[in-house]
């Protein structure tokens, strides 16, 4: 059976608490729910809190009083999916599907963004029965790269989209100020 990490333990102790007593815990409760003997492990913990807050899985409320993070954000998908093709250097859309949970459209795309900027390449498999593979070809790469494509394109969109609301915005606006018209022009009738 494996072990969970000390980090992951004191999250969770820390969300039990924060539900037990109303949101707030104290370094002193938390250190006593996870039944710490030292001032080592103590001192473990407060760091441990302190990464945690950093990552932004907990919050701290004020000084020794810290909360689990409602809105804890999960992975961006195509930062798991960079990660595990950095990790493996050979992948298949199969495995970007599972790790990531994206589907097989996202990551043909994302791999062929990847194989446009000569990033990664694609592998014809031996076997007709077997998938297509991608190798990662540039290891020298830390941050994942951006799809400036793709941005491109959701900017043109979103203008587009934007332009198409403003329009009928005007034209709700042209046919309020007839109404208006019409309405005033009944009252000078009366």
């Amino acid at each position: 059976m494996a072990h969970q990490s000390f980090a992951k333990t004191v999250l969770d102790t820390l969300r039990k608490e924060a539900l037990v007593r109303d949101g707030d815990v104290t370094v002193t409760d938390l250190s006593c729910a996870l039944h710490l003997q030292t001032r080592k492990d103590h001192k473990r913990m407060l760091n441990t809190l302190s990464d945690l807050v950093k990552s932004g899985k907990a919050v701290r409320v004020r000084q020794g009083v810290y909360t689990f993070s409602a809105e804890a954000r999960e992975p961006d998908k195509r930062e798991v999916m960079w990660r595990a093709l950095r990790m493996r250097r050979i992948v298949t859309i199969a495995d970007l599907q599972e790790f990531a949970g994206v589907s097989h459209e996202y990551a043909k795309q994302w791999l062929a963004m990847l194989v446009k900027r000569k990033i990664a390449q694609r592998n014809t498999p031996a076997n007709k029965n077997h998938p297509h593979s991608w190798r990662l070809i540039k290891n020298d790469l830390v941050d994942m790269p951006v799809d400036t494509d793709k941005a491109a394109k959701l900017r043109t969109l979103r203008l587009k989209q934007k332009q198409g609301v403003i329009s009928a915005l005007d034209t709700i606006d042209n046919e309020l100020s007839k109404v208006r018209n019409f309405i005033a022009n009944m009252e000078d009738e009366r």
